[in-house]
């Protein structure tokens, strides 16, 4: 007989949908779609802007 998983509180529950966020952060196959859809789940909004990279720039320095 397996017993039911407990109910979680809701700093648990957070807790597990921010870990699942930063699994997906993290593994270079996950869509924009997904990560804005488990940024929504844990309250958060993502935000991200593409920014083209130029040949010789250093980062942090605009020509």
């Amino acid at each position: 007989m397996t017993q039911p998983k407990p109910t979680l509180n809701e700093f648990e529950d957070l807790g597990e949908r921010l870990v699942r966020f930063g699994k997906a952060l993290q593994d270079s196959t996950t869509s924009v779609g997904r990560l804005n859809q488990l940024a929504r789940e844990c309250g958060i909004t993502l935000r991200l802007r593409a920014v083209a990279e130029m040949e010789g720039a250093t980062h942090g320095q605009s020509r």
